[in-house]
């Protein structure tokens, strides 16, 4: 696999919304080709799974627009801390037609995720950190079954299930940033109340991984952010 990394060319454009803080409005866009979709055949379950799973890497709206790419602001170089947190909230994880729903979703630091299932099947919801260890395995045996589970270690959760749908994936974002988002079907996104200040605008995206670029928010100013996404 080639080297990924992003390029300057045009995403983002910080529009004034009052003297002390701005929105970032862009569009997240993958330059290139992507790789081929893998078909899998479903072995079992298969009233409720269907006879076939489609497991893209990248999904593609309009005009190359990256679907479901994290967006999150990050830091103020000029105070050397964090500038705002994050208010708690609660998550939602479904399992329907043996998917996860959703497949990617971000999520504040504190914040408390409810898992259930929509289908008469058995499914594990096994989250691992990046490090690979576990950060929850919660089964749904029964329809509408809801459990909790508090989120409190900011990072990347994968998901898989391990009662034989072993095409099941999500990510979960959990971030320490007040400001994260994800992009539309088309790429697109917004990040309100941000004040003026230094900053990096990550991107992360399930096949390309993270990447940052500056980011300078001007008081009063308009001014364009360039990113791409691209492999090579």
């Amino acid at each position: 696999m080639g080297r990924k990394f992003f390029s300057v060319l045009f995403l983002a454009v910080i529009f004034a919304n009052s003297s002390y803080a701005q929105t970032i409005k862009g569009r997240v866009i993958f330059e290139g080709t992507p790789p081929a979709v893998e078909t899998i055949e479903v072995k079992s379950d298969i009233s409720t799974c269907g006879t076939h799973k489609q497991t893209p890497k990248i999904l593609l709206g309009a005009d190359q627009g990256v679907t479901n790419a994290v967006v999150t602001i990050i830091g103020d170089e000029g105070r050397g801390e964090r500038p705002f947190a994050p208010t708690p909230k609660k998550g939602t994880l479904d399992q329907l037609n043996c998917e996860f729903v959703p497949h990617v979703q971000v999520v504040p630091d504190g914040s408390t995720l409810a898992i259930t299932s929509s289908d008469s099947v058995l499914h594990n919801a096994h989250g691992f950190f990046e490090d690979g260890s576990t950060a929850f395995n919660i089964a749904v045996p029964i329809p509408g079954m809801e459990v909790t589970k508090k989120l409190d270690q900011p990072g990347i959760i994968r998901l898989r299930c391990d009662a034989g749908h072993t095409w099941m994936s999500a990510y979960i974002i959990v971030t320490d940033s007040a400001h994260a988002t994800l992009t539309d079907a088309d790429g697109n996104f917004a990040l309100e109340g941000v004040p003026p200040g230094n900053y990096e605008l990550e991107i992360w995206q399930e096949w390309l991984g993270a990447k940052r670029q500056p980011l300078v928010v001007s008081e009063g100013a308009a001014e364009p952010v360039t990113l791409v996404l691209k492999e090579e």
